[in-house]
């Protein structure tokens, strides 16, 4: 995630081959995050507190991220609305009423970091879980589905930022593939307070260092 935004933020600053690496290792962040996501959805006992946690975090992000990226959503409002699909796949009976939320989901998320594509993975990773390796299913067809465009766009045009945008969704989506399958299902560390407080944080950083640069 950081390591995406920096070569967002300061990419004409950097050497090719470093901005590669940033994006090709930025490419990991959102897939495990969506992952993450159904596991924390799976398990919590109060879906309410955990949307409102990251409501309540995504609005004190989009400031600084607005100021870096421009007037889209950022990344824990593509969550929020993940998790609000998750919500309306297991509560809403009615199944044309279930359709027509997800689509309003999937479609409100075409203004938020991820756009459409952040959803619809969070969705397949929910319904592909139970299935043998389902998650590396789900990150095949989202591989697919951003890779070969990116694939035609590094061939015609084999820029930095072409180069980098092929890696994030190659070799970041195939490390990000490796980390899922390896998963235990165990609770580790408790983190999610460091991760809430780091995403604002850092976008704050990002942006008072491009200030200072006159960027």
């Amino acid at each position: 995630m950081t390591a995406n935004h920096i070569a967002n933020v300061f990419g004409t600053l950097l050497p090719a081959g470093s901005m590669v690496a940033l994006y090709s290792l930025g490419g990991l962040t959102f897939p495990i995050m969506a992952y993450l996501l159904c596991e924390g959805y799976r398990h919590t006992s109060n879906v309410r507190r955990y949307a409102m946690r990251l409501a309540t975090f995504a609005a004190i992000s989009q400031v600084p991220f607005s100021l870096l990226f421009g007037a889209t959503g950022n990344v824990l409002v593509t969550l929020l609305i993940g998790l609000g699909l998750l919500w309306a796949t297991d509560h809403i009976p009615n199944v044309a009423l279930r359709v027509l939320t997800i689509a309003a989901g999937i479609t409100l998320s075409s203004l938020c970091d991820w756009g459409i594509i952040g959803p619809i993975v969070i969705l397949l990773f929910w319904h592909l879980n139970d299935r043998p390796r389902g998650s590396a299913l789900t990150m095949l067809v989202a591989g697919l589905a951003l890779g070969l465009p990116a694939l035609s766009w590094a061939v015609t045009d084999p820029s930095a930022l072409s180069l980098g945008v092929l890696g994030y969704y190659t070799a970041g989506f195939g490390l990000a593939t490796i980390l899922i399958a390896n998963y235990n299902g165990q609770r580790g560390r408790p983190m999610k307070w460091f991760f809430y407080a780091y995403y604002p944080a850092h976008l704050l950083a990002l942006w008072i260092a491009k200030f200072l640069l006159g960027l």
